[in-house]
């Protein structure tokens, strides 16, 4: 039988079908399958008719069915195996569903039980049964089992880091079983489960649960939003967040979230019953804020107010109302600074740079109403070129500091500035806030031998920076991230920002991998090892500083791995939001920090190095972050690995440190492969000439490949090393591409051994070769006698005896591996939002190779 066309004809049924004429269909095929017989096609559809039956509450034929399906796997000794414990799942599920809560409940454990024997920890099948078995749990209002299936679900999601819609659907069902507990407990129906932590000064913290709730649901809304809210669990999120802040009588944001989530409904299958349900809870929350506020007129305007979002409402309220001190920062200078420069100081305009960089919480956009308690206030920094510096720098600085004292207290609106905008913290802020020389700026925060090894005077591309190795090790890393904060409100010369973007292009890979290694080091001996140790000898003042210690090694190797720089330590957590990869690990860390001291687990425990304690919550919680660190490791292809002892990695990591190329190393590694290939190409009419000039073959390939950003080159030059692995060579593939368009008769005989390149490639190839003929038209508009000594550029102009610059493009893309070709879609896409144009960017190389100063004094000589 071909069980998968049965299958999709099945699926195709629905909607077109009645239900009886389905289940006939079934029925029909299992008597079919057990004629053959072909058992294992039984099996998928007594399957498929146990949920047909669950959905269709055919209770007397469902149950039978599921008896018949285990009993046919028993006769075919299939009990244990992984494929038993996929129908056990199915017929626990459909007992569930029949109101057979006890032989429902004992099904899941034995899956459990296989699970545990058939597949290694974290696999996500885990996921499912838990998930599942939650939902037993909350049909017997066993809201505390419900809970732990979904944190153990819960955990086994966060190791994926692909899994992102369910991460989020598992942490709203999680979030509604703590909401229930919390009213469960709060009123005294059932009796409260706490952990330590959950109890402040002898007394019960009870809206540990709540917050806990509108943590992972905060969580949840934050990936269905970075998704574009696309999925439909979107609105069940809504819903439950609705809800939570309805619990707290926190009537006019539940409100806004109600609205938000009928909305999502409605707009992805209508006005259903799950529509009505929010739609009454939405009317509900309308009447009781009505009630709260019965002497205004508020609730006559309810629907058409909450169309507006609350940013809006309380800006239009009052326009002084900003975010943080950044941005409170930079509306002083644009009503004040800017026009004071312009008046005072007008022939310095352009040479003035402003922003706000540097110490302070502020210039993170971390502060928050504590942060005011001191060294706190509005201004701003000037940047001068130390020339500029004499002649106005006293001057300016005086204009400036008129500026925050008679100005400055209008932007504070909500709290009493009192000595904050003050003499004594104006004094502090003199340091941080105000004009500096670019030199002594970034000297004061990265040292003066980090600034005395640049150059900088007349540099205008970051590129041209060139910070030693030995500086990037010894400065420490708070301190790039202190000199790369804030924003630049103005730059016209760009001397300021030469700098922050050769900082903010990261570590050098050599660097980078030395301080992957050291992190990974920190986590795993303070986390993975000393802790149990520590606990096993009941040292429980250094086994917390064990867990500090991991904790803050694991943001580390975070920041790394989104290379980011760390910000000072007690920044760091607050910094870990606004990071693209590894969010997961956020409530795993989060949790490890709340656990609260666990001897209890190591009362009668005896410490095995080889075999973690995983009832000690920080144990299995570092165990989980582990596992999220090594598949990112692995995905990245800096490891091959499957230890989670993450520690073994080490040496192997700062190994590839020590083995890093420079962009030099990598250039003149790609030239001599290059050349060892093309120099292996079988031109038709005989060896060419061009395959015996290594000088004009290395100019043209180093001019190129000396635009390319490092992590490009190291792609490009593993493309070589792979093609060279299977004894495929990369530029005779080039010039048979090329013969497409210069020679297709020949073409047509050689395309059948080149690699297949899909139709969704070729159109990627198309735009980006569209955008570099467009640079290059421009280039010789502006330099015809440079052009005119290079291809011509469009492929109408090809022939035998000639390939145009489109046509080599063309071929030279068609090479590349998939990873190569959309890094390279993204360095152009990249070099285009910066208003670069590659082809003078290479065409510049080409005239310095040739012993040129500048790509002008070429094209005048030539």
């Amino acid at each position: 039988m071909d069980i998968n066309r049965v299958l999709m004809e099945y699926d195709n049924m629905f909607g077109i079908n009645s239900l009886e004429e389905i289940e006939n269909y079934l029925t029909k095929k299992l008597e079919e399958a057990y004629m053959e017989p072909d058992y294992f096609s039984a099996i998928t559809l007594l399957n498929e008719l146990m949920g047909f039956c669950r959905d269709t509450s055919q209770k007397d034929k469902g149950v039978r069915y599921c008896k018949q399906v285990m009993d046919l796997m028993g006769d075919m000794s299939l009990e244990g195996t992984y494929e038993y414990a996929t129908t056990l799942l199915n017929v626990a599920n459909a007992y569930r569903a029949f109101g057979y809560f006890e032989q429902s409940m004992e099904l899941y454990k034995k899956v459990e039980e296989i699970y545990k024997e058939k597949l290694p920890s974290g696999e996500f099948n885990y996921a499912s049964l838990y998930n599942n078995w939650s939902l037993l749990y909350q049909e017997i209002e066993d809201y505390k089992g419900a809970k732990e299936m979904l944190e153990k679900a819960l955990f086994v999601v966060d190791s994926h880091p692909s899994a992102k819609m369910e991460q989020a659907t598992t942490r709203t069902n999680l979030a509604v079983t703590l909401l229930r507990l919390y009213q469960l407990e709060t009123a005294g129906i059932i009796a409260p489960s706490y952990e330590e932590n959950e109890l402040i000064q002898g007394s019960l913290d009870y809206d540990y649960l709540y917050n806990k709730a509108i943590n992972h649901l905060k969580k949840a809304l934050s990936i269905y939003e970075s998704d574009g809210g696309r999925d439909f669990h979107y609105s069940g999120a809504l819903s439950a967040m609705g809800d939570a802040l309805y619990i707290k009588k926190d009537y006019e944001y539940a409100i806004e979230f109600y609205k938000k989530a009928m909305e999502e409904i409605e707009r992805h299958v209508g006005q259903t019953e799950a529509y009505k349900r929010v739609e009454e809870n939405y009317n509900r929350a309308k009447k009781m804020l009505a009630k709260a506020i019965q002497d205004s007129n508020l609730y006559e305007n309810l629907d058409s107010q909450y169309e507006q979002p609350i940013e809006k409402r309380i800006s239009d309220d009052n326009p002084h109302i900003f975010n943080n001190n950044l941005e409170r920062c930079k509306a002083f200078y644009e009503k004040y600074g800017r026009p004071m420069i312009k008046e005072k100081f007008p022939e310095y305009v352009s040479k003035i740079a402003v922003g706000l960089v540097g110490e302070g919480s502020d210039c993170f956009g971390y502060d928050d109403d504590i942060s005011k308690d001191h060294d706190y206030g509005v201004g701003f920094c000037m940047w001068l070129k130390e020339k500029d510096y004499q002649g106005i720098g006293v001057s300016l600085h005086q204009e400036y500091e008129k500026l925050v004292l008679e100005h400055g207290k209008e932007f504070y609106e909500s709290f009493d500035v009192g000595e904050t905008m003050g003499e004594k913290t104006h004094i502090y802020l003199d340091s941080r806030r105000g004009v500096f020389t670019v030199k002594g700026f970034y000297g004061k925060l990265l040292g003066d031998e980090f600034v005395k090894s640049l150059n900088i005077d007349n540099k205008k591309d970051s590129k041209e920076l060139a910070f030693p190795d030995e500086l990037w090790a010894k400065i420490p890393e708070e301190s790039f991230a202190t000199a790369t904060n804030g924003e630049v409100f103005r730059d016209d010369e760009g001397t300021f920002s030469v700098i922050r973007k050769a900082l903010l292009a990261y570590y050098p890979k050599k660097t980078w991998y030395v301080k992957l290694a050291q992190a990974l080091h920190t986590f795993s001996q303070n986390g993975q090892y000393n802790y149990s140790r520590m606990m096993a000898r009941r040292d429980y003042v250094t086994a917390g500083i064990c867990v500090a210690q991991a904790v803050k090694g694991a943001m580390e190797v975070v920041y790394l791995l989104n290379q980011t720089y760390a910000p000072y330590y007690k920044w760091m957590w607050k910094g870990m939001e606004r990071l693209d990869k590894m969010k997961a690990i956020v409530p795993l860390l989060e949790d490890i920090s709340l656990c609260g001291n666990q001897r209890r687990t190591w009362e009668d425990e005896t410490y095995n190095p080889y075999k973690p304690n995983m009832s000690d919550k920080i144990v299995a919680g570092f165990e989980a972050v582990a596992t999220l660190i090594l598949g990112v490791l692995n995905e990245e292809k800096i490891i091959r690995g499957n230890d989670t002892f993450l520690d073994v990695y080490c040496k192997e990591i700062a190994g590839k440190g020590m083995k890093v190329l420079s962009k030099k190393e990598l250039v003149e590694q790609i030239v001599k492969h290059e050349w060892q290939q093309f120099d292996k190409v079988k031109n038709e009419g005989g060896r060419a000439d061009c395959q015996d000039d290594f000088n004009t073959f290395s100019i043209m390939r180093r001019s190129q490949y000396n635009a390319w950003p490092e992590e490009l080159l190291e792609s490009y030059l593993g493309d070589l090393f792979n093609a060279e692995e299977k004894g495929w060579n990369l530029i005779m593939e080039k010039y048979a591409r090329m013969m497409e368009s210069t020679a297709p008769d020949r073409y047509e005989e050689l395309k059948k051994d080149l690699p297949v390149r899909s139709l969704e490639r070729i159109a990627i190839q198309e735009e980006i070769i569209k955008l570099q003929v467009e640079w290059m038209e421009d280039f010789a508009k502006e330099y015809p006698k440079m052009a005119g000594n290079a291809r011509s550029i469009h492929t109408s102009e090809d022939n035998p005896y000639n390939t145009s610059y489109e046509t080599y493009l063309r071929g030279e893309l068609g090479t590349y591996s998939e990873k190569t070709l959309l890094m390279y879609g993204r360095f152009i896409v990249e070099l285009k939002k910066n208003g670069e144009n590659l082809a003078y960017n290479i065409m510049s190389n080409t005239a310095r190779l040739y012993g040129y100063e500048s790509l002008e004094e070429a094209e005048r000589k030539i």
